[in-house]
């Protein structure tokens, strides 16, 4: 698959609305065609509003039809891809209804399903000829439209439609367009497993706020490496900004990172939210939704504004560099079942689950290395890795940690932290095997925390940092659980009073874990990765467990890995908004180096392989 480069679209001229009489104005159209093109654009993502191309059943609107071919052919003479988007259905902070549905169900009543079945296949007939259609999208989406609903009645729905495509058109990819949000835990009916047995691609969609720069900077790289998990293309559907929300100039530093991240993440494309800035104030959605009219990178007059100038610098970088590929990943971190599924009377806080794993990536990245994820439901692939990471560990299923134990005594390393919870529904740990784990006993009382203080000084090697738990609000939240050496393959580090690293070997492996919820602790924290030096831990972990690490001497300054032919060669990437100076990188040799990098800058280091 090339590399996909572009933007979801409407035109300037109507916004949602560019394809009715009063808007519809193809010259606009053809000149914010030929903007794409002259940013070195490839694929554009277009939208069919649903209640105005289908106004009754079985029945498209000609005139909306003969508009949307005007625009394909429009894009074939300019040699633009596009990706067109059925059921819309939802838009800009709003749902558009078919006007006859009534309040039936989408998923699952017959008569609807079989109006979306027309829709789609009436229109693929008459557009799938045009050498201008790169794939397609199911919906816009569809769980803020038609809701969340049952995996089954889900992915029923979607083979319906699928095949409907499939049937006219086998050989074009297809995606769904539902934004794949269960990466962030729970499970809205679109199960991503299931998903990945149907279509070709996923697309996940990412307007994802943060209280601390660097794990809104491996956001993206979350997102792509939980997708990958399944086998299939990720292309990065949706992301952006608005001019409400952010200056232009850091939306320009933001696109930046995004298409970085997304290549030596192993993503294969960006469509950034989109063309356009809209002067339609008075219109529905925007008049209740008003920072909508603010995410395009064209102004509402059609002039660029600065994030534009992102698109052919990074597709310069694409053509001068060539192909590139992450390097494989030596660490994985373990997606607890409960993340994506109900157990009976577990309470589970997704978003504090997804913002442990997002710290623990942040951990790994300054410490020098990347992580995959894994999946407690299928281990079958957990040999492949020397380092395991289980931040927070409290609801594995049982099998799991018993597995934990064989696997480390096979020759694996396992990172554990401890974790209490922040509810009352039995708050600790629910692993019954601690002992064999740890080599260590716990001594805690029913129903009581251990509370750490609001400020805790770490001592590590002789490195010192304080582990500010204040933002922690419930006393479990903050609690670690005290312990007692009972084997003498363990060994204890102190890291304060409270606070131990235990290093546990186990047959030919290790299991090193905290008494303490790190991870967690570091989540709650805002701003807290620019100064913390907790990946002094994360990289002495793995350096145990022997992996390959590349860092640099500023931990705001990534050195990024990635394969190039037969050489391995690397990236410097500024995290962070300020300038930052690099004297110093660890690869698989360490050299002395002079570079400044500029905010959120990328530089490859030309002249240096492995």
């Amino acid at each position: 698959m090339d590399y996909v480069l572009g933007v979801n679209y409407w035109s300037r001229s109507g916004s949602i609305f560019m394809w009715e009489d009063e808007y519809w104005n193809p010259k606009i159209v053809e000149e914010e065609i030929i903007q794409m093109k002259e940013l070195k654009m490839n694929v554009c993502r277009f939208f069919i509003l649903s209640p105005s191309f289908m106004p009754k059943p079985n029945s498209l609107s000609n005139r909306h039809m003969e508009r949307l071919e005007a625009f394909l052919s429009l894009c074939e003479k300019h040699d633009l891809k596009t990706i067109p988007t059925f059921i819309v259905g939802h838009m800009s902070g709003e749902n558009w209804d078919f006007s006859f549905r009534e309040g039936r169900d989408l998923y699952t009543d017959p008569f609807m399903l079989e109006q979306q079945r027309f829709l789609i296949s009436e229109i693929v007939k008459r557009i799938k000829d045009s050498p201008a259609i790169w794939g397609y999208l199911l919906t816009n989406e569809m769980p803020l439209y038609g809701g969340k609903s049952t995996p089954d009645s889900v992915i029923s729905w979607a083979k319906k439609l699928i095949k409907a495509i499939k049937t006219i058109d086998p050989h074009r990819p297809v995606g769904t367009g539902d934004g794949c949000w269960n990466v962030f835990g729970g499970n809205n009916g679109f199960d991503l497993l299931e998903l990945s047995k149907l279509v070709d691609f996923f697309g996940p969609h990412m307007y994802v706020p943060e209280t601390d720069p660097y794990r809104h900077s491996v956001l993206t790289e979350f997102i792509i490496n939980f997708l990958k998990w399944y086998g299939l293309p990720v292309i990065m559907e949706e992301f952006g900004a608005s001019s409400s929300h952010a200056a232009d100039e850091n939306i320009a530093l933001y696109y930046r990172e995004v298409f970085f991240n997304t290549l030596l993440t192993g993503g294969k494309g960006n469509l950034g939210w989109c063309l356009n800035d809209f002067d339609y104030s008075y219109l529905r959605p925007y008049s209740h939704h008003p920072f909508e009219l603010l995410f395009g990178i064209f102004d509402a007059d059609g002039k660029p504004k600065p994030v534009a100038l992102e698109f052919p610098k990074f597709s310069d970088f694409l053509e001068e560099i060539g192909d590139l590929d992450p390097l494989d990943n030596q660490a994985a971190i373990l997606i607890p079942s409960h993340y994506n599924k109900e157990y009976p009377f577990a309470k589970t806080d997704h978003y504090e689950m997804v913002s442990q794993m997002l710290q623990s990536t942040v951990l790994a990245a300054k410490a020098g290395f990347g992580v995959d994820f894994i999946f407690e439901d299928d281990l079958s692939n957990l040999k492949k890795y020397k380092l395991l990471i289980i931040p927070c560990a409290r609801r594995l299923l049982a099998e799991t940690s018993e597995m934990l134990v064989r696997f480390a005594k096979d020759g694996g390393n396992v990172y554990l932290s401890y974790y209490s919870g922040s509810d009352f529904s039995h708050p600790g740990i629910w692993l019954h095997n601690f002992e064999e784990l740890t080599g260590c006993r716990h001594t805690l009382k029913y129903g009581l925390p251990n509370t750490l203080p609001e400020k805790v000084s770490i001592n590590f090697f002789n490195n010192t940092w304080e582990l500010i738990t204040h933002y922690s609000p419930t006393l479990w939240e903050k609690a670690f659980i005290p312990i007692r050496k009972v084997s003498d393959n363990a060994e204890i580090i102190n890291l304060s009073e409270e606070l131990k690293l235990i290093e546990y070997k186990i047959g030919k492996g290790m299991i090193v874990s905290l008494n303490f919820p790190l991870e967690h602790i570091l989540a709650k924290t805002p701003m807290i990765n620019l100064t913390d030096s907790s990946h002094l831990l994360y990289r002495y972990i793995a350096s145990q467990a022997e992996l390959e690490l590349y860092y640099t001497d500023n931990p705001l300054v990534r050195l990024r890995p990635f394969k190039k032919g037969g050489q391995i060669m690397v990236m410097l990437y500024n995290v962070s908004w300020e300038e930052e100076t690099v004297n110093s990188i660890k690869a698989p040799i360490e050299l002395e180096i002079k570079e400044r990098l500029k905010p959120k800058e990328f530089k490859v280091l030309r002249d240096l392989s492995f």
